[in-house]
């Protein structure tokens, strides 16, 4: 969840003051000085207090908003280094501590969760054959999305993954997008819905030479029009295919599956770097797929980000979306990695059903 305050200071005096500070605002408190760690919690945490020291790692993170300078009382604040790090108050410690808990307080009410219609949130793989399509499918089907994209319309195409082979419907090769914004209500009527209400954005399959390349502008299009609606991009896997991606801006939080092995472990930690340097916020789910050579721990100390969820090897489930896709009732330990990701995004249910839209 993001409910902590990130306390990114070295300075001996004023690293306890901050910290008490940010412990009365009843929200909990992570502590940390090596950059590493900072650049993993910055993006997830609820409010940032940072020194002259750590100013620059907090800046390289590219947060713009609650983030808190300290210095020690009685000072001088070195307020090129808070500008720097795109602090929003200033303060001297202990001397102004009653103020940096009122600013803390503030901050926390303001990023309390909102009720949002419109999230995306995207899924990749540290490396093929991590289950991406099966968690990304999975993961829609427990948010309720409205639409869940096939970033990869290569890959045989998410209407299999759900069944929805046989169902009509426009797929990307079909998907003729004309000058001006793309209007979501045409595109939602004309997609493919899945039994349980999902629209599906979906490649298809062809025995000919296909020409159909699914072009950055097409994708970013598409996510801009859905904006107002609740989205699962399936973003393919692979570091190769993460950095070649051009939908940075269009996604508020992306979900990795990462294989518990030493090769997907090592791949997983240059995507969260690439993410810590956008911003963006992860959550890590590790898949155990027959044997697994890392443990929990190993995993966490390779990627530098916490894992949230972890699933098992479900055998069964291979056979079951051969035969029909991803079924309605999804196997309990897929829904429960499912359900720990979707409180780490921290979403708050919308009062509506926003399914209904179509």
């Amino acid at each position: 969840m993001n409910d902590f305050i990130l306390i990114a200071v070295t300075d001996p005096v004023v690293g306890p003051e901050a910290t008490h500070a940010a412990a009365a605002t009843g929200l909990d408190v992570i502590t940390c000085d090596d950059p590493r760690d900072i650049a993993r919690h910055v993006p997830r945490a609820r409010a940032v207090i940072t020194d002259r020291t750590t100013a620059s790692h907090v800046a390289a993170c590219g947060r713009a908003r609650d983030i808190f300078f300290v210095a020690a009382d009685p000072g001088p604040i070195d307020f090129e280094a808070a500008l720097r790090a795109h602090a929003a108050q200033a303060f001297l410690l202990p001397a102004e501590s009653r103020d940096l808990l009122a600013a803390l307080s503030t901050a926390g009410e303001l990023l309390a969760p909102a009720s949002v219609s419109g999230r995306c949130v995207a899924v990749v793989g540290a490396t093929g054959g991590a289950g991406t399509s099966t968690f990304a499918a999975g993961l829609a089907r427990t948010l309720e999305a409205t639409v869940l994209i096939d970033g990869d319309p290569r890959a045989g195409g998410l209407d299999l993954v759900l069944g929805a082979e046989e169902t009509p419907g426009v797929r990307w090769p079909e998907l003729h997008l004309g000058p001006g914004q793309l209007d979501a209500a045409d595109l939602l009527a004309a997609l493919p819905v899945t039994a349980d209400g999902i629209r599906l954005v979906s490649g298809t399959r062809s025995g000919v030479n296909d020409p159909f390349e699914l072009s950055d502008e097409t994708l970013t299009a598409v996510l801009e029009s859905l904006q107002s609606h609740r989205v699962v991009l399936d973003g393919g896997a692979g570091p190769a295919a993460f950095f070649g991606a051009g939908w940075y801006d269009h996604v508020d939080h992306i979900v990795i599956v990462v294989p518990a092995e030493v090769r997907a472990a090592a791949a997983a930690a240059q995507i969260t770097a690439r993410c810590a340097a956008h911003g963006i916020p992860v959550s890590v789910v590790l898949r155990h797929r027959g044997w697994s050579s890392l443990a929990t721990s190993d995993v966490e100390k390779i990627i530098h980000a916490d894992i949230v969820a972890e699933l098992p090897h479900l055998r069964r489930l291979a056979r079951d979306m051969e035969l029909g896709g991803l079924p309605l009732e999804l196997p309990r330990p897929l829904r429960q990695a499912c359900e720990r990701v979707i409180e780490d995004l921290g979403w708050v249910e919308d009062p509506w059903d926003e399914r209904g839209v179509a």
